[in-house]
């Protein structure tokens, strides 16, 4: 069985703490919030492609999430959007179907890993 990523990479998180400066505010909140107010944009795009059967549009969207996910350490989502932007060159219906199920589930486990980061941090 193939290892799976972690929800939120601890290493990640810690290069971005170590960021922080006195007075500022806490970069994984600042990175956080960029994420949930661009993420929901960019499902409902890929969940638009994938129900016109656009290839192309698919793989953008879900590489805008990809890099936006892994920026703040979403290692699972990030390996999944890999996958599904693979499948969207290959134009693999069969894969893609599969993977764009469990794209909510990761990207709600990611949010909730980093409100829980955000509230611990």
């Amino acid at each position: 069985m193939a290892e799976t990523s972690p929800v939120l990479d601890p290493e990640t998180i810690g290069k971005l703490r170590a960021l922080n400066r006195p007075g500022k505010r806490d970069l994984v909140e600042e990175l956080s919030e960029l994420f949930f107010a661009d993420s929901p944009s960019l499902l409902a795009a890929a969940h638009g492609c994938l129900e016109k059967r656009d290839f192309e549009g698919l793989y953008k969207a879900v590489h805008r999430l990809k890099g936006s996910a892994l920026y703040i350490g979403g290692s699972e989502l990030g390996e999944l959007c890999q996958r599904i932007m693979a499948s969207a060159k290959a134009m693999d219906d069969t894969s893609i179907a599969g993977e764009m199920e469990e794209l909510e589930p990761a990207y709600n486990r990611l949010s909730e890993a980093l409100k829980t980061e955000i509230t611990a941090g």
